[in-house]
């Protein structure tokens, strides 16, 4: 039998609380050894000739065409974070390949798919966080482009909440009821007591416990460190999105008055 980290660690931690009874040893162990097969089930297979740049610039390309309009803001957008991420000399290969991939019919899905297949989840979620950047750089977001935006999610099997969390860290204020939105994500005031619920997940009728559960999950989810294999922008990134959730989870326990 092969022993994890988690398995061993547990199997200590249980011998001290039981003061040496072999049954905490057992129990540890099971439990340790619970968190060693979660985080296996989350490790994927790399691919070695994997570029990530090559399909990312593709996921970039397919949002920046969505409302059949590629505008300035948005190209500087990308320009800009791909200079931070891959570098002047590697970014300005992937921006020449950018005009290609405008002028092609590519599959949405296919490319999702290889990324999914490449990424944790964690650095799915700041892919994600990327793209609707670039849909917003322009100060509003098109019903084209968040529909795109949804497919792309949904392709990379992340789930509707995680994905109604993410666009909620960007301060959206509904015009008209629909889509169209604008972004306030530099209003002074921060973020509002609406999207605050949405970033955590919950709704305002959630009880203490459930605030501070969903409060926990989301922490880990959005540590650096979960991003590390994707380079300092993107960690720089969660760093950015664990303060939005920081940020939420004090303004709901202020309303709630939670101690």
């Amino acid at each position: 039998m092969k022993f994890g980290i988690g398995g061993i660690i547990g199997s200590i931690i249980g011998m001290y609380l039981m003061k040496g009874n072999y049954l905490g040893l057992l129990i540890g162990f099971v439990i340790g050894s619970t968190f060693d097969r979660a985080n296996k089930s989350q490790q994927k297979k790399i691919d070695p000739n994997f570029d990530f740049g090559k399909y990312l610039m593709m996921l970039s390309s397919i949002v920046m065409k969505a409302d059949g309009i590629t505008m300035k803001s948005e190209l500087n957008f990308v320009k800009q974070f791909f200079a931070k991420q891959f570098g002047e000399e590697k970014s300005a290969i992937y921006l020449q390949n950018l005009k290609h991939y405008l002028t092609q019919d590519i599959s949405l899905e296919k490319v999702s798919k290889i990324i999914d297949n490449n990424i944790n989840k964690s650095s799915k979620v700041q892919l994600l966080h990327y793209l609707i950047g670039i849909a917003v750089a322009d100060g509003k977001m098109s019903n084209s482009e968040m529909q795109t935006l949804r497919r792309i999610a949904q392709s990379l099997s992340v789930s509707q909440m995680t994905f109604n969390s993410i666009l909620a860290m960007f301060n959206f204020r509904n015009e008209n009821g629909g889509y169209n939105q604008k972004t306030d994500s530099l209003n002074q005031d921060g973020i509002s007591l609406e999207n605050a619920y949405k970033v955590l997940g919950i709704d305002d009728s959630a009880t203490e416990s459930e605030i501070k559960k969903a409060y926990r999950k989301l922490a880990i989810k959005y540590h650096p460190d979960k991003v590390a294999q994707l380079g300092e922008d993107f960690q720089k990134g969660a760093k950015e999105k664990f303060q939005k959730v920081q940020d939420s989870y004090e303004k709901i326990k202020e309303v709630k008055g939670i101690k």
